[in-house]
């Protein structure tokens, strides 16, 4: 069996993210993405956004140093959160408890696949702050 050994690098410009970019994690619940997101890029998440106040209290215990908001994901003007500043990042886990067993049991609704069209309207929005400003 092989052991598990860190990378050898630290920086997240490996990936093409620049130092000044924001890291922004939707649908934030225990902070599992974010963890996985940090561990990978050597660098913390910024902004964390989910809109059940529980589930945004436990990823900022998990995740001191992150701005929590606690606000639904397509009420956010992303835009001004990030002061116009670029957006490198933006993860959306999916909500798989309302259209999977997830939950336990039959699958509640699937309406919530819905929520995928969040991640356009934010990429969309992130896009035009990087290009024209």
């Amino acid at each position: 069996m092989l052991a598990a050994t860190a990378h050898p690098f630290t920086s997240s410009t490996l990936v093409g993210l620049a130092p000044e970019e924001f890291i922004v994690d939707n649908f934030a619940g225990g902070g599992g993405a974010s963890t996985g997101i940090e561990q990978a890029l050597g660098r913390r998440i910024d902004i964390a956004i989910n809109h059940d106040p529980e589930a945004i209290a436990m990823h900022a215990v998990n995740h001191p140093n992150t701005r929590h908001l606690c606000e639904s994901v397509w009420k956010i003007d992303i835009k001004a959160e990030v002061a116009d500043r670029p957006v490198g990042l933006v993860w959306f886990s999916p909500d798989c408890k309302h259209f999977s067993k997830a939950k336990g049991g039959k699958p509640v609704s699937k309406k919530i696949r819905g929520l995928a069209w969040v991640a356009l309207k934010m990429g969309w929005t992130c896009q035009t702050a990087r290009h024209h400003t």
